[in-house]
């Protein structure tokens, strides 16, 4: 029986983060979907960072902005510990009184973990405008996540 190949980009994800940067190998990533950010947020204490943070439309800024943790959909990623999306944070009902619903529209994370499976962050796409969040593959991010556990290039909190 032939074995089953990886989602697409995966390959290229790792052979572009072996060679030019886990960063880059992103940018790559974010290029498959037409979402403006991509990023890995790390926790720290309650607040949370992107420790790496690549914007389509600002590919020369390299830092976000530190937010409270619970002030990110990614709050929602520790909690469950599975992915999370939502296209338009405005007219999803989880996301009622969540405080970063009328800034970030649209969003895809999942989990980063350190090496005992402690979630410790997220790789994530995001945007300030509605989006379809089917053209995001998890499958491919959840793969790259556990890449980046693996071969301990999930870089620490910012700062």
């Amino acid at each position: 029986m032939p074995q089953q190949r990886p989602p697409y980009g995966f390959s290229d994800f790792a052979l572009t983060a072996s060679a030019a940067g886990v960063r880059t190998a992103l940018a790559e990533v974010l290029a498959l979907t037409d979402f403006r950010f991509i990023g890995i947020w790390r926790f720290q204490g309650g607040r949370a960072n992107a420790a790496v943070h690549y914007d389509r439309l600002q590919p020369e800024v390299l830092a976000a902005e530190e937010v409270a943790e619970t002030a990110t959909y990614c709050c929602y990623v520790k909690q469950s510990g599975a992915p999370f999306k939502t296209a338009h944070a405005l007219v999803d009902e989880r996301l009622t009184t969540h405080p970063a619903r009328e800034a970030v529209a649209a969003y895809v994370g999942v989990p980063v973990m350190d090496s005992q499976g402690t979630i410790i962050g997220t790789l994530c796409h995001y945007d300030l405008q509605p989006r379809d969040v089917r053209q995001v593959d998890t499958a491919l991010m959840l793969m790259i996540a556990s890449y980046l556990t693996l071969n301990d290039l999930v870089p620490p909190y910012p700062g």
